[in-house]
């Protein structure tokens, strides 16, 4: 009950800051919102994307699940036993920041990039859908969701995603040593303050001025808040962005530091 009271009060002063595109300043971001935000356009993968997504929605198959992450609460790990429709809706994000997440790559066009929470390979795909990347990898905690996600990206014709099982803590590291930069970071796994803070911290050596870190459920509750307003200040990032669900860091150089709060 406390977190959900909290997403309501936090939704509330989301809307309250939120700015809209023609009160932006920053020639970047006013770009970014022009090119990416507001982008309606449904192409020909993006249709096909949306319709995986919604058969993944509607499969019923029981399948038993690990949850490593702010889920299992106080608890080392919990297991849930669902259907498999039912933990890809509950563990994906809704429909316009599936959008946005394609929108952004179709934008920037990463090469490298490292995805936290893997779940079924449904945000992998939209992300891998709209770059050409040489490099990406995915991480999962749950040896099941990771099986469903390769045959995902199969479906999808994405086989060249590469995913990493185990306990973000224990496979980072080596991880990261496969990359020599990251163009883009999908930080949606472990929901703690502390973990976020120390992915964030273990990935920023791999970050360049053209970097693009991404943080999703950032007022999931009040640690993720927290860990939010510690990593959006950190003194690599020129610009943050707020879009209440998700937050996006830059590492653009020669810029003063910003804040956005942005309606979307």
């Amino acid at each position: 009950m406390r977190r959900w009271w909290f997403a309501g009060s936090s939704y509330i002063h989301y809307l309250w800051k939120a700015k809209s595109r023609y009160v932006i300043h920053s020639p970047f971001v006013f770009d970014l919102i022009n090119h990416v935000f507001i982008n309606k356009t449904k192409t020909p993968e993006l249709i096909e994307l949306d319709k995986a997504c919604k058969a993944i929605f509607n499969r019923t198959t029981i399948i038993e699940t690990t949850d490593l992450g702010a889920g299992a609460g106080k608890k080392t790990y919990v297991t849930l036993v669902q259907k498999l429709g039912k933990i890809a809706r509950k563990r994906t994000q809704e429909k316009k920041y599936r959008h946005l997440l394609y929108y952004l790559t179709q934008y920037f066009q990463p090469e490298s990039i490292l995805e936290f929470g893997t779940s079924v390979g449904i945000s992998a795909s939209y992300i891998g859908k709209g770059c050409a990347f040489k490099k990406f990898v995915t991480m999962e905690g749950c040896a099941v969701l990771a099986a469903h996600a390769k045959e995902t990206f199969i479906e999808q014709e994405l086989p060249y995603i590469t995913v990493k099982t185990g306990n973000f803590d224990n496979i980072l590291d080596k991880v990261l040593n496969e990359f020599t930069r990251l163009d883009l970071v999908f930080f949606d796994g472990n929901h703690r303050k502390e973990a976020t803070i120390s992915y964030f911290e273990r990935c920023l050596p791999k970050s360049h001025e053209d970097s693009i870190f991404i943080f999703d459920d950032i007022h999931w509750s009040p640690e993720m808040s927290e860990a939010w307003e510690y990593v959006k200040n950190s003194s690599e990032v020129s610009i943050s962005i707020d879009l209440y669900k998700m937050g996006i860091l830059f590492f653009k150089k020669g810029i003063a530091r910003q804040n956005f709060i942005i309606r979307y």
